[in-house]
């Protein structure tokens, strides 16, 4: 993905709330899932493109926590 984000600055944002969901309107490649996995938070990522959308479904599902 052109504009990813390193998960380690994802994870920051998620454990400085409470919020037990985490909303990502425009998920890409699906870190902000992952710190939400991380942190032992649901995660909620919409993306109108299903090429983004299949790679962080893989990227999820390779994610070792």
């Amino acid at each position: 993905h052109p504009a990813a984000f390193p998960v380690d600055l994802i994870d920051r944002i998620v454990s400085s709330t409470t919020a037990r969901t985490v909303l990502d309107p425009f998920m890409g490649s699906g870190t902000t899932a992952l710190a939400a996995l991380n942190h032992g938070r649901n995660f909620i990522g919409i993306d109108l493109s299903p090429k983004y959308c299949e790679m962080a479904i893989e990227r999820i599902q390779n994610h070792d926590i």
